[in-house]
C-alpha cells in the first residue's frame, strides 16, 4: 500500500530515561510526537524548553554565520557532481566523542564571526573615508584650510558655486552686486557640477560682500578642513591603507581556521539536532517520576520500534489505531523505485489523504510518455540518459537523491523513445552531417534540402501543413487515453470505498463521451503512417506500420458505433443524478431535479471534455518548438562554413536549447497531470508526516551494535 498506515503510540517511563528515549526515537526518524495533554491528572506538568531551543537556534546560527564566512575567502572545492556524493557515516558512539567538542568549535566560531565583523566595520571605514576625500578633493590645490576666515584686516570666504562658471562671469556678478567694494576672487577648481573659490575682502566690508556671493549661490563646505585640504586627504588616504591592512590580516585568519570546516559542519548539525529534540522535549507531559510521550509511528515501524525501546528501557508502551474521521492523521507515501520519482511532483501539489489513492503510480504510466513527445528529440535524450546513469554508476546514491536520478533517467528514456520514432537527433543534425560527409563545408546547402519542420519527418509524405494537423491528431487521441485513465482510477478509488453505484453513475458517462469524440481525429493518422513505411523493411517500422493498419481498421469501421457511443454517454450524463437519487430512495421532487442537474452535466461535460482534449495540443507546439529551434541552430552552425565555428554552435546552441525546453517541459507535463489527470480522480489536502529525526547534511547515523 502507497500510503502507509498509521498508528498511534503511547510511551510511559522513567522521568530519567526521557532525554535517552527522546535522543532514540529521534535516530529512528519514524515518530511523529505530539503535544500530550493530562488535563485531568494533576499529578502531570509540562516544563517549557523555550528558552533552552531558543539558546540551541542561537548557537546554530552563529555556526552557520561562521561557516559561510569561512566558505566566502577559503571556497570548499567541490565538483559539479559533488552534490550527489552520499553523505559520511557516523556511529552514535562517535557522535557523542565529537558533541564532547562542541564548545571549543563554538569558540572558534566566535572568533571568525568577529573577525568578520572587524572586516565589515574597516569596510565602512574606508566607505566613510573615500566619501570625505570626495567631498575634499576638489580644494586639494588650495594651500590655506578651507575653514580659513581672514587675517586682522581681510576676510576670506572659501566656497563653491553649483554651477560652472568663470572667474570673469562671478566678478562681473559681483561688481554689478557691490561695485563700491574692492575683492579679489580666484577659481580653484571648476567641472560641470560645480565651481570651487577663494574670494577676499577687506574686513569693514565682509557682512554686504558675503551677502553678494550667496546671491549668487555661493556656499561654504559643509566639514571645513583646519589644515590644507591636502593633509586630510593625506590622512584619508593613510586610514583607508591602515583599513585595508586590517582587512587582509583578518582574511589570512580567517583562513588559518579552513581545517576546522568539517567540525563546523558538524556544529550546524549537532545543534539543529539538539533544538529539534528539546522542541520534542517540549511536548511531554511529565509527573516527579514518570513522562509520558504520544505520537504517529507507521505501522511497518512498530514493531522493530518498540522491541528497540522494551529492550533497553523499563517503559510502557500502547499502540492504537488513530480515528481518522476525528484525527488530522499525517500521511507518508511509500513508493518503489519508479512511484517515488513523482513523490516530489505530488508534493508540489498537495498530498494524498488517508481516502485518496496515492496517485504517484499512476502518474508514472503517462507521465514519462508526455515528458518525452514534448522535448522529443533522441540526442537531448541520450544526453539525459548517460548523464544519470553515470551519477547512478559512480555515487552510491542516498534514497531522495536517487529518486531525483531516477526521474531523470527516465524523462531521457522517454525523450529518447520519441526522438527515435519521430526521428528527431539534435534536430535534423542526420541530414546536415550527411551533406557535410559528401560535400564538405566549401559547398552551400540548397534551401529544398533544409527542412524547419523536422520533427514531422514522421509524416513527410504528406504537405508539411497536412502533417502538422496529423499531429495535432495524434496529441489528441492521447489526451483522450490520458483523460479515460484518470477516470478509471476514479472509477476504482470510489468503488474500493463501498460506492459502486456511484462509481459507475459519475464516471462511465464522461468516459463514454470521451471515447465518442475520437471520430473528430482523422484517420489521416495511420493513413500516412502507412504510406510514409510502406516499402520499409525494418523490424521497428513495419512493426509500427501493422499497428497504422489496425487503426485503420479501427476507425474505418467503428466511428458510426462511436456516434453512438457519444450518444448514449449524453443521455446517461443526463439520467446519472435522477438515477442516483432513485437509488438513495429520495423523493420524486428530487428526482425530477436530477434530471435539471443532468441537462446542465450534459453542458458542462460536452465543453469540458473539449476544453480538456485541446488542452493536449501543448503537445505538439512544445515538441515542434525543441526540434524546429534545434533546426535553426543546426542551419546557424553550417552557415560559416568552417568546421570549429560549426561544433563552437552547435555545442552553444544546444546547450541553451534544451535548457530551455528542459523548463518548458518540466512545467507543461506537470500542468497536464493537477489540472486534466488529477482533476478526474484527485482530491488531496493531506498533512505531511513529520517525524522527529535527525536532519543533518554532514552525516548520517549507521547501525552500531
Amino acid at each position: 500500500m502507497a500510503i502507509l498506515n498509521m498508528k498511534r503510540i503511547e510511551l510511559l517511563a522513567m522521568l530519567n530515561d526521557s532525554k535517552a528515549i527522546v535522543d532514540l526515537i529521534q535516530q529512528s526518524g519514524c515518530v511523529e510526537v505530539l503535544d500530550y495533554q493530562e488535563e485531568d491528572n494533576k499529578n502531570f506538568y509540562k516544563l517549557s524548553m523555550s528558552s533552552t531551543v531558543s539558546q540551541f537556534e542561537k548557537f546554530q546560527v552563529i555556526a552557520t554565520q561562521a561557516l559561510e564566512v569561512l566558505n566566502k575567502y577559503v571556497p570548499k572545492e567541490s565538483g559539479l557532481l559533488d552534490s550527489f556524493a552520499p553523505r559520511p557515516d557516523m556511529t552514535v558512539t562517535d557522535f557523542y566523542k565529537k558533541a564532547q567538542e562542541a564548545d571549543a568549535v563554538l569558540s572558534k566560531c566566535y572568533s571568525i564571526n568577529a573577525l568578520y565583523k572587524e572586516i565589515q566595520d574597516a569596510n565602512t571605514e574606508i566607505i566613510r573615508c573615500q566619501t570625505s576625500i570626495d567631498q575634499v578633493m576638489p580644494w586639494a590645490t588650495l594651500d590655506i584650510p578651507s575653514s580659513y576666515k581672514g587675517t586682522q584686516f581681510t576676510s576670506v570666504f572659501v566656497g563653491s558655486i553649483g554651477e560652472p562658471i568663470t572667474g570673469e562671469e562671478i566678478d562681473a556678478k559681483l561688481a554689478g552686486l557691490v561695485p563700491e567694494i574692492d575683492f579679489k576672487t580666484e577659481v580653484v577648481l571648476a567641472d560641470k557640477n560645480q565651481t570651487c573659490l577663494v574670494a577676499i575682502c577687506h574686513k569693514d566690508y565682509a557682512k554686504d560682500f558675503e551677502q553678494a556671493l550667496r546671491s549668487i549661490g555661493f556656499v561654504t563646505p559643509s566639514d571645513p578642513t583646519k589644515h590644507e585640504p591636502r593633509v586630510r586627504i593625506e590622512r584619508l588616504e593613510a586610514q583607508i591603507e591602515k583599513c585595508k591592512e586590517k582587512i587582509t590580516e583578518n582574511e589570512e585568519k580567517i583562513k588559518t581556521f579552513a581545517e576546522f570546516r568539517g567540525d563546523m559542519e558538524f556544529l550546524v548539525d549537532y545543534f539543529t539536532l539538539r533544538a529539534d529534540k528539546y522542541q520534542a522535549l517540549d511536548k511531554i507531559s511529565m509527573s516527579d517520576n514518570v513522562f509520558v510521550l504520544t505520537g504517529y509511528v507507521p505501522e511497518i515501524y512498530v514493531e522493530g520500534l518498540t522491541n528497540k525501546l522494551s529492550s533497553l528501557f523499563d517503559v510502557a508502551i500502547s499502540i492504537t489505531d488513530p480515528d481518522y474521521e476525528t484525527e488530522d492523521v499525517p500521511v507518508l507515501l511509500d513508493n518503489g523505485a519508479i512511484g517515488k520519482t513523482m513523490e516530489s511532483i505530488t508534493e508540489m501539489y498537495a498530498l494524498p489523504t488517508h481516502k485518496d489513492i496515492d496517485p504517484n503510480k499512476f502518474m508514472a504510466v503517462f507521465y514519462y510518455l508526455l515528458f518525452g513527445l514534448m522535448l522529443g528529440d533522441a540526442g537531448y535524450g541520450l544526453i539525459m540518459v548517460l548523464a544519470c546513469l553515470f551519477v547512478k554508476f559512480k555515487f552510491k546514491l542516498e534514497p531522495a537523491k536517487a529518486a531525483t536520478v531516477n526521474y531523470g533517467l527516465l524523462c531521457g528514456l522517454g525523450t529518447t523513445f520519441w526522438g527515435i520514432l519521430l526521428n528527431g537527433w539534435f534536430g535534423d543534425l542526420p541530414k546536415y552531417l550527411s551533406w557535410i560527409f559528401s560535400h564538405g563545408f566549401k559547398e552551400a546547402m540548397p534551401a529544398d534540402y533544409i527542412n524547419p519542420m523536422s520533427k514531422l519527418s514522421f509524416f513527410e509524405a504528406m504537405e508539411t501543413s497536412d502533417a502538422t494537423v496529423v499531429f495535432l491528431m495524434f496529441c489528441l487521441m492521447i489526451g483522450v487515453i490520458h483523460l479515460v485513465y484518470g477516470l478509471f482510477i476514479n472509477i476504482y478509488n470510489v468503488w474500493r470505498h463501498g460506492n459502486k453505484f456511484e462509481a459507475v453513475a459519475e464516471n462511465v458517462p464522461m468516459i463514454l463521451i470521451l471515447i465518442g469524440f475520437l471520430p473528430l481525429i482523422d484517420s489521416q493518422i495511420s493513413g500516412v503512417a502507412l504510406r510514409r513505411y510502406a516499402h520499409d523493411d525494418t523490424v521497428v517500422h513495419g512493426t509500427i506500420q501493422k499497428v497504422c493498419q489496425g487503426l485503420e481498421v479501427f476507425f474505418d469501421s467503428c466511428s458510426t458505433y462511436l456516434i453512438y457511443v457519444l450518444a448514449a454517454g449524453a443521455a446517461l450524463t443526463v439520467l446519472a443524478p435522477a438515477l442516483i437519487a432513485i437509488k438513495n430512495r429520495q423523493k420524486f421532487g428530487k428526482v425530477a431535479g436530477g434530471i435539471g442537474a443532468g441537462l446542465y452535466a450534459l453542458y458542462n461535460a460536452a465543453s469540458g471534455a473539449l476544453g480538456d482534449i485541446l488542452s493536449y495540443a501543448r503537445l505538439l507546439a512544445l515538441g515542434l518548438c525543441t526540434g524546429i529551434i534545434a533546426g535553426v541552430i543546426n542551419q546557424l552552425a553550417v552557415m560559416p562554413k568552417n568546421p570549429i565555428l560549426f561544433v563552437v554552435i552547435f555545442l552553444f546552441g544546444h546547450t541553451v536549447n534544451i535548457a530551455i525546453n528542459l523548463i518548458g517541459t518540466y512545467v507543461h507535463t506537470n500542468r497536464l497531470q493537477y489540472v486534466e489527470l488529477f482533476a478526474k480522480f484527485y482530491e488531496g489536502g493531506g498533512t505531511e508526516f513529520t517525524p522527529l529525526s535527525v536532519k543533518s547534511k554532514s552525516f548520517k547515523f549507521k547501525e552500531e551494535k
